[in-house]
């Protein structure tokens, strides 16, 4: 399959040529392991390093504002990165790669249940892809902090002038950090488990409403759905 990836290194804030085989090599197993599952969007990857705004526990992270478009960044200054880099780059971008397909369909969503199913789906499409255990932030919260967190966020999850942000890092006023993750995570797998004729792949353009409305009762009041 041609490659439809195009990278775009930046190099004003700072050269990531002594990572750059490995990004590329990280990279290039993302798209191999998408292709092999259905045919990857069409995208342009900027790569560039900036301190501070990656995932903390990694030391990367990714963005996808649009369908055609991943923003990849890195504090090369960060004690995970090097740890990390190989092996959980290529998650983070199939993660992304999912949001872009999404972006070409509903979006991924301006409210907060709109972003948890956004999110769910694109960590539920690493699994698909790439199998292994869940990551961390997907299962953060125990049964009681899930259901706790389910119940502060039922009267948000259509409110236009949401704070999004605390919702998946936390804040000091209750909500725990990853949460927004955790609940993206179980209400998609409580979608799989009612829908098993279909795979996250297959879900990219699904109406978060209709996720939500079919799931969300089980997710306020129940444990969450036994990840297999």
């Amino acid at each position: 399959m041609d490659r439809t990836w195009t990278l775009h290194w930046l190099q004003a804030a700072g050269t990531l040529a002594p990572w750059r085989s490995r990004i590329r090599t990280e990279i290039d197993a993302a798209f191999d392991a998408i292709a092999a599952v259905i045919v990857p969007p069409r995208v342009d990857i900027v790569i560039h390093q900036i301190p501070h705004w990656p995932v903390p526990e990694l030391g990367f992270g990714g963005s996808a504002p649009s369908r055609n478009t991943m923003f990849l960044g890195f504090d090369t200054a960060h004690p995970a990165m090097e740890e990390r880099l190989v092996g959980g780059l290529r998650r983070v971008v199939v993660h992304e790669a999912h949001h872009c397909l999404r972006q070409a369909g509903p979006g991924y969503g301006t409210r907060l249940g709109e972003v948890l199913v956004s999110e769910g789906l694109a960590d539920h499409f690493v699994r698909e892809v790439l199998g292994g255990t869940p990551d961390p932030w997907c299962v953060a919260l125990d049964d009681g902090a899930l259901a706790a967190a389910a119940a502060a966020a039922e009267p948000a999850l259509w409110d236009p002038g949401i704070d999004l942000a605390r919702w998946f890092r936390g804040d000091p006023r209750g909500v725990l950090p990853w949460s927004g993750y955790s609940l993206g995570w179980t209400l998609v797998a409580r979608y799989l488990a009612a829908t098993p004729e279909v795979r996250p792949s297959r879900l990219a353009r699904v109406p978060a409403d209709l996720v939500i409305g079919q799931v969300w009762p089980a997710v306020r009041s129940e444990a969450p759905a036994a990840a297999d």
